[in-house]
């Protein structure tokens, strides 16, 4: 696969992953179980991200 199609699909996931936490956290407690899940998922994808494309640079 193209490496641009691979980073698109990492950024949607990305934005996917901060938008449900967004909404998470509207209805629960930040620090509820949910909430710190999403937020430790988008940290662990937010890494990938800077490890895969920024390394290089």
């Amino acid at each position: 696969m193209n490496k641009k199609i691979l980073q698109q699909e990492l950024l949607d996931e990305i934005e996917s992953a901060r938008e449900k936490m967004h909404q998470m956290s509207i209805s629960n407690q930040r620090i509820s179980k949910e909430v710190v899940q999403i937020s430790t998922y988008l940290d662990k994808l937010l890494n990938k991200y800077q490890l895969t494309y920024y390394k290089n640079n």
